[in-house]
């Protein structure tokens, strides 16, 4: 059927074409627009109110660009003819043109109505509903215009990206990833625009948790468009959540060399030093700084700051992050802003993630002041602070994800402190203080520091349980040495020489097995992988067990059917060895020299268990072997352990919020009666 008898439909309504519209049709659909126009025109000098003249000729106008004309001839066309499902397309494609989406949408839905097998509509109408951001709505359009004609051109990527964009705002649940993926996989190379196509797979793939085929699309489209930033940037997390640190650092590098100004990519590469075993701590010192150096470096006049020094008066205290929300941050952090002195203390969070969920809200109402700041750049943060006329700015990300630093580095904020969520230097003077503690960063770890450390007595965190936990199991019936070891850490911190100590412990313990669970082993190639460096490690296949990620009010159960947890090293376990501790697990670590390494040891200390804390590879694996063997301790730790913590510092959370408060009224003070700047 010619595409323009496609537009105007079957005659169902007793109209006869004559031979003057046929002749005109064939014109217009070989291009001929001026000479159809004309014959348009002569019918509608015979009679006015012709509605397919009036409807072509409105086409012409259209095509011309012309939408005004073409909406208003369009209009007077459906005056006449109401029923007509083409008319009504054609006025939705004139109002799309003219940026009118909303109205384009009630065109589109009566030509939809009119002609439910025009597959077309289908598909412009859920083009104009993604275009208003009803990406659940362009869903059910477009998969209608597929189920209809999935071979429409430009169908199957519009669908892949409605559904991508409904998940992303939530209108779909993540598992939707999987549907657009299906669409794309093997048919990206016919697509309109192949590149996009395979590009979205990929994206599709990713979010799926299929990370492996993911890179591989990644790999391809980097390597034939060296320059295509995107995919580098993709591939590195990719890679960074297979827990490949060193591919992942690889191509943060590619996306700095094509944004030589991307503070955030070379966050990532500062970052994943923290998981490379063999960058000694003054390496690892050394690249923080050289970070600082180049993206957040001091400005060349110091600025004055002219924040009231008035003794005693309320301070503006200010936290800045991405992850006041469910996330493992807010586990630490919002019992103590719920706790902070308000006569002391006026709070404003400023928050730099662009959803927000139920904790979210919780951290808000504890708050005087919240601002989103999720789509603002570094400099009107940075501007914004000083305005507010911050006294104390408080940093809970430093190099991690959505983190903004730069926004720090004019210092907007006399006093600037790095708390909480990153566990190492952000390498910049203008942070004051990193608050930590005794444990955490012993005696000499200054050398490794920017910042001032400030030591808190007991611990540099409180957790607070959240109510998934379950009841700690009852002890199990063991026989000496046989236990099942457990690790539930992301799989970037099991290196060679974490996996060579688990496979010295079994080798003594010929009856005890190991259970490995992590999100990376959602990936059936990734799982493989490592199950084959594993055996390279010496650890037989029959004496590990693998789980995949599981969600919060999962994933604490996977301890009950451990005995003992393994540490890694030189990155340990930070909330993976809260939970195994609070579900009574005891836990062996390997102590390193930065705070990265020294988590776990900072929680055996406040619990006094200072004996699980080992600072060599063979006192480790002694110490977990002894254990094993040790089946009276097991149970009573079983027994004892989840109230020995309910009552340490680790819970006291009034107990810590006066030391932390008292942290910065000291930061304070010591700014307050130096020298005016």
């Amino acid at each position: 059927m010619k595409w323009l008898e496609r537009l105007l439909g079957r005659r169902d309504d007793g109209f006869e074409r004559s031979s003057t519209l046929e002749r005109a049709l064939t014109l217009h659909e070989a291009g001929d627009l001026a000479t159809a126009e004309n014959i348009y025109a002569d019918m509608l000098a015979h009679n006015q109110r012709d509605p397919d003249a009036l409807h072509l000729t409105g086409l012409i106008a259209h095509q011309r660009g012309d939408n005004t004309r073409a909406l208003d001839l369009i209009n007077k066309a459906i005056a006449e003819r109401p029923a007509a499902p083409r008319f009504h397309f054609n006025r939705g494609n004139a109002l799309v043109a003219l940026n009118r989406p909303r109205q384009a949408v009630q065109s589109f839905e009566r030509a939809a109505d009119l002609d439910r097998t025009h597959s077309p509509s289908w598909f412009n109408l859920g083009a104009a509903r993604a275009r208003l951001n009803e990406h659940g709505k362009a869903v059910i359009s477009l998969r209608r215009a597929f189920d209809i004609d999935s071979e429409l051109p430009g169908l199957r990527q519009a669908l892949a990206q409605a559904i991508a964009s409904a998940v992303g705002t939530g209108e779909m649940q993540p598992a939707a990833y999987g549907g657009a993926a299906d669409l794309l996989e093997g048919h990206w190379q016919s697509c309109e625009h192949p590149q996009e196509a395979r590009l979205l797979l990929a994206f599709a793939l990713q979010e799926g948790h299929q990370w492996t085929r993911a890179a591989a699309h990644y790999l391809s489209l980097a390597e034939a468009s060296p320059d295509m930033e995107v995919a580098h940037n993709n591939l590195a997390n990719c890679y960074n959540r297979l827990g490949e640190m060193a591919l992942a650092s690889a191509q943060y590098r590619e996306v700095l060399r094509l944004s030589p100004n991307n503070a955030l990519a070379a966050s990532g590469i500062v970052s994943c030093f923290n998981y490379d075993s063999t960058a000694s701590p003054e390496r690892v010192f050394q690249e923080h700084v050289a970070w600082s150096q180049r993206f957040a470096a001091p400005p060349a006049t110091p600025i004055a700051h002219t924040n009231s020094r008035e003794p005693g008066r309320r301070l503006r205290l200010a936290y800045v992050s991405p992850d006041l929300r469910r996330h493992l941050v807010t586990t630490m952090f919002a019992p103590i802003i719920e706790r902070h002195d308000r006569s002391r203390f006026e709070v404003t969070c400023y928050y730099n993630f662009p959803t927000k969920d139920v904790v979210t809200r919780r951290i808000r109402a504890a708050s005087d002041r919240w601002v989103d700041v999720a789509h603002w750049n570094d400099e009107k943060l940075a501007r914004q602070l000083r305005e507010d006329r911050i006294d104390i700015l408080v940093d809970l990300a430093g190099h991690t994800s959505y983190g903004r630093l730069p926004a720090f580095a004019g210092k907007p904020a006399p006093v600037q402190v790095s708390w909480l969520g990153y566990f190492c230097t952000t390498g910049m003077t203008q942070m004051n203080a990193y608050i930590t503690d005794p444990h955490s960063s012993p005696e000499g770890q200054e050398a490794f520091f920017s910042e001032k450390l400030v030591r808190l007595p007991d611990t540099r965190f409180t957790i607070e349980p959240h109510e998934h936990y379950p009841p700690v199991g009852v002890p199990r019936r063991r026989n000496p040495g046989c236990v099942t070891f457990g690790c539930l850490n992301n799989l970037a911190k099991l290196n060679d020489g974490v996996l060579t100590a688990w496979s010295a412990i079994l080798r003594q313990l010929p009856e005890s097995d190991i259970l490995i669970q992590a999100i990376a082993l959602e990936d059936a190639p990734n799982r493989e992988a490592f199950l084959l460096r594993c055996e390279r490690a010496g650890i037989e296949r029959r004496r590990i067990t693998l789980r995949a990620w599981m969600p919060l009010e999962e994933s604490a159960k996977t301890y009950l059917d451990i005995d003992i947890a393994l540490d890694p090293f030189p990155f340990c376990g930070g909330m993976t060895s809260f939970d195994a501790l609070w579900m009574a697990v005891p836990v062996v670590t390997l102590a390193g020299t930065l705070v990265a390494g020294r988590q776990t040891a900072s929680m055996l200390a406040n619990l006094d268990l200072p004996d699980l804390i080992t600072d060599n590879v063979d006192a480790y694996v002694d110490r977990a072997v002894a254990l094993a063997r040790d089946t009276a301790r097991l149970d009573h730790l079983r027994e004892t352990l989840r109230t020995r913590f309910a009552a340490s510092p680790l819970c006291d959370h009034d107990k810590f919020t006066r030391a932390l408060e008292a942290a910065y009224l000291s930061l304070w003070q010591s700014w307050a009666e130096g020298p005016a700047q």
